[in-house]
């Protein structure tokens, strides 16, 4: 069985490459620089959905044709 890591800011799982940091000689797993850096800040916990709201208001798609 494959183990699966989990970010350690968002809690969601991380399928690929992760962000892996040494703070205070702990080792930390995030699953991007965006989490590191909310976590690094000690920013409130952002749920996945709440993420995509955010987007969703305050970001626009572009295509790419």
């Amino acid at each position: 069985m494959v183990e699966t890591k989990k970010c350690e800011y968002c809690g969601r799982p991380i399928k690929g490459a992760s962000e892996i940091r040494t703070r205070r000689g702990k080792k930390h797993v995030y699953c991007s620089e965006f989490c590191f850096r909310l976590h690094f800040y000690d920013t409130p916990t952002i749920s996945y959905d709440d993420l995509q709201n955010m987007y969703r208001l305050r970001c626009i798609s572009l295509r790419l044709d």
